[in-house]
């Protein structure tokens, strides 16, 4: 069964099921006619409102809030009307890694860290020639601040001996980028 509650955020003007579908309310909005030049009131039905699928597969609504038209995640406006507002900080998580999967039963409020935790859980975390990084050349001047921050300095035989194993593989990671 279907259940509908306002999104509270929006002046309950929008509305999130537990299904994850996002409609707008009948509402009148007063807005500038340029073909009768004056001040008018504009009468719109409830309807469902069509979400677009982002490139990473988390579906948006696009809403107007204030006069301006704004993008919004439909599994945070889902969130929001049936667990409340996040505590600074938390994000919306999605329990079975299926970002479209924006049902209420699917959701949570959760800290970067255990997002990051159930992308890798999920295997939707990437990796390797996967990420967005690869592959991708580097300036010098990035290139020394690099190994700047790594090293603390440019790296001595005495600093490299010192360096703990994650660092000698950063080092060389950094050391083996080409620069454009």
């Amino acid at each position: 069964m279907e259940i509908w509650k306002d999104v509270p955020i929006f002046g309950n003007k929008y509305q999130a099921s537990n299904l994850g579908k996002i409609r707008t309310k009948a509402h009148v909005v007063k807005k500038y006619s340029p073909f009768f030049n004056k001040i008018i009131e504009q009468n719109y039905k409830q309807r469902e409102l069509k979400p677009v699928a982002s490139k990473d597969g988390y579906y948006r609504v696009h809403l107007g809030v204030n006069g301006e038209k704004k993008s919004y995640s439909v599994h945070r406006m889902v969130l929001m009307a049936f667990v409340g507002i996040p505590l600074n900080g938390y994000e919306g998580c999605h329990n079975n890694g299926i970002p479209s999967d924006n049902r209420i039963e699917n959701l949570r409020w959760g800290t970067k860290e255990e997002n990051a935790k159930d992308r890798i859980k999920h295997g939707t975390y990437k990796r390797g020639a996967e990420h967005h990084m690869y592959g991708t050349s580097m300036n010098q001047k990035l290139k020394e601040k690099l190994i700047k921050f790594h090293t603390g300095r440019k790296a001595s035989e005495e600093t490299k001996r010192k360096m703990t194993e994650s660092q000698k593989k950063r080092w060389a990671n950094v050391s083996k980028q080409k620069v454009a």
